[in-house]
C-alpha cells in the first residue's frame, strides 16, 4: 500500500511538473540547433569514485536525451563539486554555469545544506540561483536528491524536509521538479535490498542510482520515459595504461592473484620494451573486510592499473554486508575524483550474480580470465588509439604519431597500413577524431578493409613534408613494421596532408602501394600559399623543386586518386589537373562547384580506387 501511494505521488508530480521546461523540450524536438544543459550540484552531481570516476548523472542524462531525440545535438555539462552547498553554488554560478550560456539548468543541492545551511537560507540561496538563471535566459529544473541511510549526522527526516522545501519552491516559482527522492523511495517501498543496491555508500548513489537520476530528470524535461538499465560501462577501460605504454613511460600495476602473475608478462607481449612493475595484492586467508581495509592504501600508491579479483568463496551473512565491503573495495581502489588510473575487476570464479551486479553498478569493466587475457588486452588496445612518442633520429627531438588498429586485429596475420597526413594548422588527431567528411571517410575505409591506421604529426601544424617530416615518416614506418606484420603501405591526406602524401610517394615510390590526395597541390615552385611556413620547413629553394610531384610524375607508378574543387582558392586545382593527365593509374574527381573540401562519398570512392587497383596490380604481377 505504501509503495503504491509513494509511486502514485511521484508519477503525478513528475507528469504535472514536466510541462515547465517547454522551450528546452521544443529545442530537442526540433533538433535545429545545439541544446546546452548545465547540471549544478555537490558530490552527488560531480564525477567521483561513487559512480566509477568517469561519469555521473549529467553524463547519463546526455545519453538519455540522445536516446529520446537521436537527431538533437545535446551537450550536458557537469558542474558538481564535492562538499558544495547552495551557498557555494550561488557564488560560482556565473563561472561554472551561466558562462556556458545554457538553455536549461538543473539544480541539485541539499545533502550538505542539511548539515550546514538552515532551511530558510537554503531556500533563499536556491531562489537567487533560479532568478539569476532565468535572467540569463535559461530554463530551470529543480532536483531533489536521493534518499539515504539514516544517520545522526544526516537523518532521513531532515533530508525529507529539504526535499519538500525544493518541491514547494518549484511550485512557487512555476518550475519543473525532478523528484529523485520520491523515485528512490518508490524503489525502497517495493524492495529494500534493491534500494540498497542503488547506493555506493550511506549517501552517494552508485551508477545504477545515477541512471535512475538521469531517467527521472530526462522524463521531467521531455515528458517521455527512457531506460538506461542496459547502458554498458564506458569503453576503453585501459585508456590510461595504454596511453603511458604508447609514450614509453613505466607503469605500475597493483593486482590480486592470479592476475599478479599474468598481467605484466601479457602486457609485455603487446609492448616488448615496456617497463612494468607489478605489486601483488594478497587475498589468501583474507576476509572481505580485510580486503576493504587493504584497499585504503591504493590512493596513496597512485598505481596506473588496479586489478581487483576477490576470491569467489568470500561471502557475508547478508547481501547488504557483502555489498558494503565489496563496494568499498572498489571505492577505495579508485581515485577520489575523475579517474587518475585504470581499475578493472575480475568476476569471481563462480560468477556470483551479486558481485557482477555491483561491478556494473560501479561503472567498471570486467577483465578476462588469465587463459584469455592476451586476446582481451589486444581488444582493449584496438579500442584505444595509441598516442606514441618517439625520438626523431634526424634531430633527437620528441615526436608523436597515433596508431589505430582495426577491429578484429590479429597480431599473427599481415595487415595493410594507411598513413593519414593532417592539413595545415592541425595535428595527428585530425584524422583520428574529427567528424569532417575527409576524416570519417578515411577512417571508414580503414575499418572496412582492416587497415592499420597511422596518423603522424610529421612536424605538426606547418610541415608540408619537409626533410625532417620525411625522415619522421620513414622512421614511423620502420617502427610499425617492427611491432606488426605490415603488408602494403598506403598514404593519404587532405590539403597540406594531400600534398605531403604525393610528395612522400614521389620521394619513396618503393615503399608506397597507393596514394589518395584530397585537395592538394602538385607544384610547390608555383604555389604561393603558406610561403613562410613552407620555406621554413623546406630550408632551401631547391627543396621546392625536389618536392613538387608534378615535376617528377614518372615516379608515381602506383595507383593515385586525386580530388579537386573548381572554386578552391586555398589550394587551386590547376597543378593537380595537369598531374592527373601524366599518370597511368589515376582517378581524378574534380567538382567544379566545390571549394577546398572533399565529400564523404568522394573520399571513400578515391580511397577504394587506390586499394582496389593496388590489389589488382599485385595480382597481375603474379601471372606468368
Amino acid at each position: 500500500m505504501l509503495f503504491r501511494l509513494v509511486l502514485a505521488l511521484f508519477l503525478i508530480a513528475s507528469q504535472a511538473l514536466a510541462l515547465f521546461p517547454e522551450k528546452t523540450r521544443q529545442l530537442l524536438t526540433d533538433a535545429k540547433e545545439p541544446v546546452r544543459i548545465v547540471c549544478i550540484g555537490d558530490s552527488i552531481t560531480g564525477v567521483y569514485y561513487h559512480s566509477g570516476g568517469m561519469r555521473a548523472y549529467p553524463e547519463m542524462l546526455q545519453i538519455a536525451l540522445q536516446k529520446l531525440h537521436p537527431k538533437a545535438k545535446v551537450t550536458v555539462r557537469n558542474a558538481g563539486i564535492s562538499g558544495d552547498t547552495s551557498k557555494g553554488g550561488l557564488a560560482r554560478l556565473e563561472r561554472d554555469v551561466l558562462a556556458h550560456k545554457p538553455h536549461l539548468v538543473t539544480i541539485m543541492f541539499g545533502m550538505n545544506d542539511l548539515v550546514r545551511v538552515p532551511v530558510a537560507d537554503f531556500i533563499a540561496n536556491m531562489t537567487q540561483i533560479i532568478q539569476r538563471c532565468r535572467a540569463a535566459g535559461a530554463a530551470v529544473v529543480l532536483c531533489t536528491q536521493n534518499s539515504i541511510v539514516d544517520s545522526p549526522q544526516r537523518p532521513v527526516a531532515k533530508l525529507a524536509e529539504y526535499s519538500q522545501a525544493i518541491r514547494d519552491l518549484a511550485k512557487a516559482e512555476s518550475l519543473g521538479v525532478a523528484d529523485c527522492f520520491a523515485a528512490f523511495e518508490a524503489v525502497r517501498a517495493k524492495d529494500a535490498l534493491e534500494w540498497n543496491l542503488l547506493l555506493s555508500d550511506a549517501i552517494h548513489p552508485n551508477m545504477d542510482g545515477h541512471k535512475l537520476f538521469a531517467e527521472t530528470i530526462a522524463q521531467t524535461i521531455t515528458g517521455q520515459e527512457v531506460s538506461l538499465r542496459d547502458e554498458p560501462p564506458p569503453p576503453n577501460p585501459l585508456a590510461h595504461t595504454f596511453k603511458l605504454l604508447g609514450e614509453g613511460k613505466p607503469i605500475t600495476i597493483y593486482a590480486m592473484p592470479p592476475y599478479d602473475q599474468h598481467i605484466g608478462t601479457t602486457l609485455k607481449k603487446l609492448h616488448p620494451e615496456a617497463q612494468i612493475t607489478v605489486k601483488p595484492w594478497p587475498t589468501e586467508g583474507k576476509t572481505l573486510a580485510e580486503l576493504e581495509t587493504a584497499a585504503k592504501a591504493v590512493r596513496s600508491m597512485k598505481p596506473d592499473l588496479v586489478v581487483i579479483a576477490v576470491p569467489g568463496q568470500l561471502t557475508e551473512k547478508t547481501p547488504q554486508t557483502f555489498h558494503k565491503h565489496y563496494a568499498w573495495i572498489m571505492n577505495w581502489s579508485l581515485s577520489f575524483g575523475p579517474q587518475e588510473w585504470d581499475v578493472v575487476v575480475a568476476s569471481p570464479p563462480d560468477a556470483d550474480k551479486l558481485a557482477s551486479r555491483l561491478v556494473k553498478a560501479q561503472d567498471l569493466s570486467v577483465i578476462a580470465p588469465p587463459d584469455s587475457l592476451e586476446k582481451w588486452l589486444w581488444a582493449q588496445k584496438v579500442a584505444n588509439p595509441q598516442d606514441i612518442v618517439f625520438k626523431a633520429q634526424i634531430d633527437q627531438t620528441e615526436q608523436r604519431y597515433v596508431e589505430r588498429l582495426p577491429n578484429g586485429f590479429e597480431p599473427q596475420k599481415p595487415h595493410d597500413m594507411l598513413i593519414a597526413l593532417h592539413g595545415h594548422g592541425s595535428d595527428r588527431w585530425q584524422f583520428i577524431r574529427e567528424a569532417r567528411d575527409e576524416c570519417r571517410g578515411l577512417r571508414g575505409v580503414a575499418d572496412k578493409h582492416g587497415l592499420i591506421f597511422i596518423s603522424p604529426d610529421y612536424r605538426a601544424k606547418t610541415s608540408w613534408m619537409g626533410p625532417n617530416a620525411e625522415s619522421d615518416v620513414l622512421q614511423i614506418i620502420a617502427e610499425v613494421k617492427k611491432r606488426h606484420r605490415v603488408n602494403r603501405i598506403f598514404i593519404a591526406g587532405g590539403s597540406m596532408g594531400g600534398t605531403s602524401a604525393l610528395i612522400f610517394a614521389t620521394l619513396h615510390p618503393e615503399l608506397i602501394a597507393g596514394v589518395c590526395a584530397l585537395n592538394p597541390t602538385a607544384n610547390l615552385v608555383e604555389y604561393a600559399g603558406f610561403k613562410d611556413a613552407i620555406d621554413a620547413s623546406y630550408g632551401s629553394p631547391d627543396e621546392r623543386t625536389k618536392r613538387s610531384p608534378e615535376l617528377h610524375a614518372e615516379r608515381l607508378t602506383m595507383p593515385v586518386a586525386l580530388t579537386t574543387g573548381g572554386k578552391d582558392s586555398i589550394v587551386p586545382p590547376d597543378s593537380i589537373l595537369r598531374l592527373a593527365k601524366k599518370l597511368k593509374h589515376v582517378l581524378s574527381l574534380h567538382r567544379e562547384t566545390v571549394a577546398h573540401s572533399t565529400s564523404y562519398d568522394d573520399t571513400v570512392k578515391a580511397m577504394d580506387f587506390v586499394l582496389q587497383n593496388a590489389t589488382a596490380a599485385k595480382a597481375t604481377s603474379k601471372q606468368p
